[in-house]
This record gives C-alpha cells, structure tokens and sequence, in this order.
C-alpha cells in the first residue's frame, strides 16, 4: 500500500506552530526505520556468532565432531534487511525532499540507486557466502562491514553539496581500512594459510604486505583527508557556498562578468579540486598508490572493493561532474583533457609490474576509469539523462 503524503500540515497553538512537512515524515518513516533496521540485523548477527557452540563433544568417544554454518544457512538473516529496504522504498511516494538542513534529498535518481544498490549487493553477497565457513567471528565482522557500504554510499548519492560530500567519502574510507582488517580471517578455509602453497599464496598475502598495505593506505588517506580539508576552507571563503547548485550559479556569473585573471582562478580551483578529491579516491589519473595498495589485500577485500564500492563511486563522480557541475566541468575540458593524458602516460610505466595479478587489478580499474572520463568528455547532462 503506497503512502501518499498530503500537504504541510499546520497546527497552530497557544504559543507555538508546528510544522509537519514532508522532510519530518521522511526522517521518520523512511531514514530512521532503515536505521533501525540495521540495527537489528547486526544484533541479531553478533546474537548468532556469540551463542552458537561449534564445537561439540560425542558422548561416545574424545574425538572433537566439528560443526558449523555455510552460507546458504544464514540467507534468510542476510537478505531481510536488503528486501525489507526495497518494500520500504516502494511504499514511498512523494515529491523532491530536501531534509537534514539541506545535507540529503531524496528524489527519482535517488529512489531508483537504492534498487541497484541493493541489487548489485546481492549479487556480491551470493558470490561470498558461497565460499564461506562461517566457525568464528571474524566472517560476521566481515559481514557487517561489507552490509554498512550499502547505507553509507546510499547517502552519498542523496549529499546535495561538497560538505556532505566529503564527509561521507571519509566515512567510506574509514570503512575501506575496516574492510582490510576483517578480511583477514583465516577460519572460512579447511587449510592452513601459513603455509604459502601455490593454492593458498593466490587467495592471502604475506603478513608483510598486508601490513604494507595498511600503512600505506593510512597514510594517503591522512593526507587526502587534509588536503580535502584545506580546500574545503578556501572553497568556503571565496564562495560563502557548499551547495553543488550555488557552486554552478557562482560558476556562470564569474564566467560572464570575471576578467582573465578570474578565469585562471576558477581554472586553478578545478584543478585543485580534481586532485584532492581524486587522491582521496583513488581514482584516474592520480592513482600512483593504487598497486601498492593492491599487493597487499585478500582476494575477498578486494572483490567487495573493484565490484562493489569502487563501481558506484565511480558513478556518482559521473553524476556530479556531468549533471551537478556540468558547466564548470566542461568549461574546464582542456584541464580535463591533459590530466586524463597524463594519467594514461602513468599507465604504460605501470604496465611493467603487471605480472602481479592484484596489480592487473589496479591497473585494469584504472584504465576503465580512464576510458570512461575520456568517453564523459564528449558527453552533456542531457545524455546523461537518458541513460537514468
């Protein structure tokens, strides 16, 4: 049964009007249920991998009988939450809702990424749990580390402007170093993982690697992150804005009345940008750390990374360059242009180290992402539009 909301209901009062809007009836039947619905389904999670004896003792003999749970035991607790979203996003119905003062909104794009979000979550949960033994904790921390990617990038899509925006890449980064550290388990595989076999080398990294790959990845992030920060203080100054819609007003105006020297300015600026965010992300052309990074991660890791968080990032950068920036975007094409060849030219030198298949890896993202940008530099929002 659809929910149609009807109007702003006003209720006056003695000494005060409330004001029932469409925003407070989505934060409270919408955005604090899914809340909730997490929340039960990592209690429940933690409930099951903290009760459940896997060992068991025979009463006939001393030899230990080892029992445990597959994957395919845990589906009806795994996809809940995800089916219960998508019955609570097609009971919604409604106009464009701007809430949280402005941070989220919620409209068709947004109503229509939460299906393939979920989706193509499904797909990635149905290809893990295949292969998992689930006799420790470690795989349920796992678990719930991938399933929080899901809400956390679901609200980066609904951010209307560069505050929101970073805030909630540095959240998702927090969670890329969470996913390290829980991909570590060694308890989903009936050998020993020490033992750096042929079979067993292609699935786990050295401890040395890993840990490289750990510090590395910390290391960018800090710096990323204070880049981002800096820029976000100047952007602030010079603009008094965040919002991704003022930005492309202020953008115009300066075009149309600004000198050459305000030209260079918003040229320098874009360029600035580029960099940090891109750095951040670890995408094209400034992915330098991406090998590194890549040698060190377990297959598991990085499957939920490629297939999962690093695709619909690099959808939503499409969806803020080509719609929400579209005219500072490609009024900077040249700037785009050269950044983009530079990080081609990259890619051949890196090319030598290929050898390494988590760096095929790396190198095979990059190069699709580079493909890409090349291939939006020729596009408009309106065809943009089409494709949503």
């Amino acid at each position: 049964m659809f929910l149609q909301w009807k109007p702003i209901l006003n209720f006056d009062f003695t000494t005060s009007t409330l004001f029932l809007t469409y925003s407070h009836l989505w934060s409270f039947t919408y955005f604090f249920l899914i809340l909730y619905i997490g929340l039960i389904f990592v209690s429940k999670t933690y409930l099951i991998a903290n009760i459940k004896d896997f060992t068991q003792y025979s009463q006939n003999s001393n030899i230990n009988n080892f029992s445990y749970l597959v994957g395919f035991d845990l589906l009806p607790l795994l996809f809940s939450p995800i089916f219960i979203y998508m019955l609570l996003n097609f009971t919604w119905t409604g106009p464009i809702i701007f809430t949280w003062f402005g941070h989220l909104v919620l409209s068709s794009l947004q109503y229509k990424i939460l299906y393939w979000l979920l989706g193509w979550f499904v797909l990635v949960w149905c290809v893990q749990i295949s292969s998992f033994y689930f006799t420790t904790t470690e795989l349920y921390d796992y678990l719930i580390t991938t399933y929080f990617f899901v809400l956390w990038l679901l609200l980066l899509f609904y951010s209307t402007n560069l505050f929101s925006f970073i805030f909630f890449i540095e959240i998702l980064s927090i969670l890329i170093l969470l996913l390290l550290i829980t991909s570590t388990f060694s308890t989903s595989y009936f050998y020993n993982i020490t033992s750096y076999s042929v079979h067993t080398y292609f699935q786990q990294s050295h401890p040395f690697s890993f840990l490289q790959t750990l510090l590395f990845f910390f290391w960018i992030s800090l710096i990323g992150s204070l880049n981002l920060f800096i820029f976000l203080i100047f952007f602030y100054f010079k603009l008094a804005t965040f919002d991704w819609f003022l930005t492309e007003l202020v953008f115009q105006y300066l075009v149309v009345v600004g000198s050459l020297k305000d030209f260079f300015y918003l040229s320098v600026s874009w360029f600035i940008f580029f960099f940090c965010v891109f750095l951040k992300c670890g995408l094209a052309p400034f992915y330098f750390w991406k090998p590194t990074f890549f040698k060190g991660i377990s297959f598991h890791a990085l499957y939920v990374y490629i297939f999962f968080f690093y695709f619909f990032l690099i959808i939503y950068f499409i969806y803020i360059l080509v719609i929400l920036l579209n005219e500072i975007f490609y009024f900077n094409i040249f700037i785009n242009f050269i950044v983009t060849l530079f990080g081609l030219i990259m890619l051949t030198f890196l090319l030598f180290e290929s050898y390494y298949i988590k760096v095929f890896f790396a190198l095979s993202s990059i190069l699709n992402t580079l493909l890409i940008f090349l291939a939006i530099s020729g596009f408009n929002s309106f065809d943009f539009i089409f494709f949503l």
